[in-house]
């Protein structure tokens, strides 16, 4: 059964790339009415990227597109030509929310600035996703996830001890911090709007709700004045805290303790009876100081034996530890991911079955059953025709003046 937690929430979607449309993704996957403004001569840069079905190319071929952008419908217009910005505002009236993540000026440009969506519809949501946010020193610099790991120190701090920065690529800006606080602002602004009636514009800087995630980091250096050092899988306050080979091609299992009498078990569990009578490893400060060494004795047990194995054992044992899971054991073998539905397959006209993920939550109990992703402009007709009352003839004379794409 298709969600019902956010049915009757209309979105006006101008989001594309990375964190926008997972952003809205989350409300369509959960029953809102995610109206998607695309345009087929200036697409969506990720439909315009792999990976493609079968290797092949195509505007309705993209995995990634098509991984961000399920349950929703979309509409192709020329959004710079007059009459296609007029069918955006038609539309607005009858939204809730307005979304979009390009620069400042853009929406202005567009003649979809706040204040002039104001006019169509005052109590409107209206939220905006630039990297530096629309206003300040730095609001005309603009980026994309991977920038925002960089100017944020979190490509900095992601790394081995002693070598260079590594990063942790798009993930963090574009598919768990910005999406999920534009998520949070946007319910809090519909609930703040259900009890006074007034709209809300909410400007998210990306850079900021990313920085959100760096909180230790942040405040280390403030205290210290220090840059915090990359570390790699280790902890400051913790060891063992790593990730250890196991048995086989590019097979590991990260394993922490926590506390004292963890590190008893494991020396212990691993046979290494002096280790664990040694006073100078008793605590914490003291393992921390002969890291290299502790490290060394645990994988010597670990690279002998299957992930799973270390996982098991040391679970039993009362000790952390999971096994480093490449996606096809996260696919076809995490018993919980299963249980939740977390995969789901769903089938596509030029993407045919596939895979898809689910939210890895519930709200109000439900469990997201997901619908497929749009062809590009595939619901121009219905949304213009049926919801705005287009006619035939005005759907046609759109189409030849080019303002309709698809």
């Amino acid at each position: 059964m298709q969600a019902r937690f956010l049915r009757g929430i209309r979105f006006a979607d101008l989001t594309w790339a990375g964190a926008g449309p997972f952003a809205t993704k989350i409300f369509a996957d959960f029953g809102a009415e995610v109206i998607k403004f695309e345009s087929a001569t200036r697409a969506d840069p990720v439909r315009l990227g792999g990976p493609f079905r079968d290797g092949v190319a195509g505007l309705n071929r993209s995995g990634y597109f098509a991984s961000r952008n399920t349950g929703k419908r979309s509409v192709a217009l020329n959004l710079k030509s007059p009459e296609g910005q007029a069918i955006v505002l038609d539309l607005i009236r009858q939204a809730d929310v307005v979304s979009n993540n390009f620069g400042p000026g853009a929406m202005d440009r567009l003649g979809l600035s706040y204040e002039e969506v104001r006019k169509v519809r005052p109590d409107i949501i209206y939220l905006s996703m630039p990297m530096y946010g629309e206003d300040g020193p730095l609001s005309n610099l603009l980026g994309v996830g991977m920038t925002i790991s960089a100017v944020t120190g979190m490509m900095s701090l992601t790394g081995y001890a002693g070598g260079p920065p590594v990063g942790p690529g798009t993930h963090f800006p574009d598919h768990a911090a910005n999406p999920y606080h534009a998520a949070f602002a946007v319910l809090a602004a519909l609930r703040h709007r259900r009890r006074t009636g007034r709209g809300m514009k909410i400007d998210l800087a990306q850079v900021e709700s990313t920085i959100n995630c760096l909180g230790p980091a942040v405040l280390e250096q403030a205290i210290t004045g220090k840059e915090p050092e990359r570390v790699g899988n280790r902890s400051a306050r913790h060891a063992p805290h790593n990730v250890f080979r196991c048995r086989g091609e590019d097979r590991w299992c990260a394993i922490t303790v926590l506390t004292d009498a963890q590190w008893g078990a494991l020396a212990t569990l691993i046979g290494t009876e002096a280790l664990a009578a040694d006073p100078g490893l008793a605590t914490a400060a003291g393992r921390l100081a002969r890291v290299d060494e502790v490290e060394a004795a645990v994988s010597r047990w670990t690279e002998g034996r299957e992930a799973a194995e270390v996982m098991a054992r040391l679970q039993a044992a009362g000790i952390p530890a999971g096994v480093v899971a490449d996606p096809r054991s996260l696919m076809e073998d995490d018993p919980q991911l299963r249980h939740r539905r977390y995969w789901q397959r769903l089938d596509h006209p030029e993407l045919k079955e596939a895979t898809y993920t689910s939210p890895p939550f519930r709200m109000d109990g439900e469990r997201v059953e997901l619908r497929r992703p749009p062809l590009i402009g595939e619901h121009t007709d219905e949304v213009l025709g049926g919801l705005l009352g287009y006619d035939a003839a005005r759907l046609a004379a759109l189409r030849a003046s080019g303002t309709i794409e698809v």
